[in-house]
């Protein structure tokens, strides 16, 4: 299983304000359904950057690993499916709440 999502911000071990223990690189990632997660990246990825839209491999942990980077109108569609497809179900779910929860009309009381 993959996930969509945007680089935030990249950890690589030779920026200056870093100081690591590894020589891999982690990116900060806005997921589709508005999570932030950080994940490694695969080694063989040296050209991801900052906004770049990926692909994140979800299959049993440790591997949560972007694998892809996404670019042109494959990336800006992809993204929009995604988001589309969450506040879809985010929509949806705010009006069942809506629907689900009667309001409660407190009787005043007389003595």
């Amino acid at each position: 299983m993959h996930h969509i999502g945007k680089v935030l911000q990249l950890f690589k071990p030779n920026h200056k304000n870093i100081k690591s223990a590894s020589k891999s690189t982690e990116a900060m990632l806005e997921m589709w359904d508005e999570n932030i997660i950080t994940v490694k990246v695969s080694p063989s990825l040296k050209s991801i950057k900052k906004h770049d839209v990926v692909l994140v491999d979800y299959t049993k942990p440790p591997k949560f690993m972007v694998t892809k980077i996404l670019k042109g109108s494959i990336a800006k569609e992809t993204w929009e499916t995604y988001k589309q497809h969450y506040e879809k179900k985010l929509s949806e779910a705010i009006k069942r709440r809506q629907t689900r929860i009667p309001i409660k009309r407190h009787e005043s009381y007389v003595g």
